[in-house]
């Protein structure tokens, strides 16, 4: 056991050693002698790699025959790898065991739907009770075999007010798609649609040269993460797999996508999800957007490298180009990679200098460098050039606060309140302003009261509250609502800062500075760290 538990030790140093290495080099491998390797640390790296979410690595450790245990884990990656061809023949060896019999037998179901053995695929499953959506599949399935074998050709009532966009696209295959015009428009009512979806709806009315519907679902219906000028001008060129009349596979593969979608499937592990979209994209190589969202789960589990290296996948005439380079900002933002971050925004502003997207990240990282004469410029593009909302007005009032013009700043926020007088994030902005001013403490101590009537438990509301009353000199009553706000938020650095000013006012001298010195713990800017540090030696000194 002691030479099992060292084996463990060592085994996991290596492979964390290995999560250190640059996170945009994502064509490094791992190089591991399984041959040389004993039992025990094949068995304790693949399930670490397993537990960490990581199955690519696990399938490549687990190459070649061994104990069932093994097996077990060797089948679960593959299956969870999309490597369906070897999960399929390793679960032959597994099926001794009926228990989990529907999730052995599901590679040989995809297997056959890949191979167009869709009346076989459906015999897999025949005498099971089917897990998650597979019922939903079989059915689009058997709908497809229906109307290949319908020899009358016949649209019946039923296809035009209870259909779906993947049952439009079967219909595609045997009718003539200026028949299929109604259900089209009737799917397009719809306000459900997922991006996928829309772009299928585009590709419908394409077909049938309807280019207003086309430009107005791209225009109007995809969000801002798309580049939809590039998708309009590039709509009819051959890569584009939403122009074309789509085969089974390619529905299914849309379908299967859908689920990641649903409550239902969104409840489960990241392994089960994973297993879906590996079969999405199985059935259709260039499903984008299920390899977008895959590369999505692996950012959750923090597995980075896995993530990069299938954003890395996209290719750049794909409309999913934009999404995944963007997703791969936040990656290395949240990896605390600066240098990076900025040489791959920068590289995206140089493509797309107008997506509304990518400037609300160039105006923040210019606000996170205190450049607000450059942020408040690109907030003011965006209300030129778009249809400007609340919080587009938001963001540049705030920045006009930042460079000093609070009364321009001032008259915004109070257009936004008379717009929307329950906008609770503007209520406590103006509030806290005022509160840091002195100024109009009442007007400041109404607005914070209507915030919190709407949200009576957030801690940087209640914060605001016990500044305000910090500033009308009502220190107990200050003291009470920013305890509320620590109890809640424990590391905010400014909380607790101001928690210990008004312990001192009280003449809670030794409280104050156990505050003060608790929030130096949290604080990371530079200057406020100084004033801090000021405060505590003056006030140490007396005591």
């Amino acid at each position: 056991m002691l030479k099992l538990t060292l084996i463990f030790f060592v085994m996991l140093n290596l492979v964390s050693c290995n999560t250190k290495t640059k996170l945009l080099n994502t064509s490094k491998s791992f190089n591991y002698k399984v041959n040389n390797a004993s039992y025990a640390s094949n068995y304790l790296t693949a399930n670490y790699s397993i537990i960490k979410g990581d199955a690519y690595t696990t399938s490549r450790i687990l190459d070649g025959n061994f104990s069932p245990e093994l097996l077990e884990i060797k089948f679960l990656s593959n299956l969870v790898s999309g490597k369906f061809d070897i999960a399929d023949k390793v679960s032959k060896k597994l099926k001794i065991n009926k228990k989990n019999k529907i999730l052995y037998d599901l590679p040989d179901y995809i297997l056959k739907i890949k191979n167009n053995d869709f009346k076989g695929s459906l015999d897999v499953f025949e005498n099971e009770k089917l897990f998650f959506k597979l019922d939903d599949l079989n059915d689009l399935i058997k709908f497809w075999i229906k109307e290949k074998e319908n020899t009358k050709k016949y649209l019946s009532e039923n296809y035009f007010s209870n259909s779906s966009i993947h049952k439009l696209l079967i219909l595609e295959n045997f009718y003539n798609s200026n028949e299929l015009i109604k259900i089209a428009d009737l799917i397009s009512k719809q306000n459900t649609l997922n991006s996928h979806e829309l772009l299928l709806l585009a590709g419908f009315y394409f077909r049938v040269d309807d280019t207003k519907k086309l430009k107005e679902i791209i225009k109007t219906k995809l969000p801002s993460q798309f580049d939809k000028s590039s998708i309009i001008n590039n709509f009819s060129k051959q890569n584009n797999i939403y122009n074309q009349i789509q085969k089974l596979n390619f529905i299914l593969a849309s379908k299967i996508y859908n689920w990641i979608n649903e409550d239902s499937l969104k409840n489960n592990s990241y392994s089960y999800q994973k297993i879906f979209l590996e079969f999405s994209l199985f059935l259709e190589p260039k499903m984008d957007i299920s390899r977008y969202a895959l590369a999505e789960i692996y950012t959750f589990e923090k597995t980075y490298e896995t993530s990069f290296r299938i954003l890395d996948t996209i290719p750049k005439n794909s409309f999913f180009y934009l999404a995944s380079n963007l997703k791969k900002l936040s990656i290395i933002k949240s990896s605390g990679m600066d240098a990076e971050y900025k040489t791959l925004l920068f590289k995206i502003m140089d493509i797309w200098p107008d997506n509304k997207l990518v400037l609300y990240r160039l105006a923040n990282y210019y606000k996170s460098k205190s450049s607000y004469q450059k942020s408040l410029k690109i907030y003011k593009k965006i209300l030129d050039h778009y249809d400007s909302n609340d919080r587009d007005l938001f963001l540049y009032a705030s920045n006009l606060d930042k460079i000093g013009k609070w009364k321009e700043a001032r008259v915004l926020f109070l257009e936004l309140l008379k717009k929307n007088p329950s906008d609770t994030f503007t209520l406590n902005y103006i509030s806290y302003k005022l509160a840091l001013k002195n100024q109009e403490l009442e007007l400041a101590l109404d607005l914070i009261k209507k915030a919190l009537e709407i949200d009576p438990n957030n801690g940087y509301f209640l914060d605001t509250l016990g500044w305000v009353e910090y500033k009308r000199n009502n220190f107990n009553s200050a003291v009470y609502f920013l305890e509320k706000s620590v109890s809640i938020l424990p590391r905010s650095a400014e909380v607790i800062d101001h928690l210990g000013d008004c312990y001192f006012m009280l003449n809670r001298k030794k409280e104050a500075i156990f505050e003060w010195n608790k929030a130096l713990k949290y604080e990371t800017n530079t200057n406020i760290i100084k004033k801090i540090k000021e405060k505590i030696r003056q006030h140490d000194r007396l005591l």
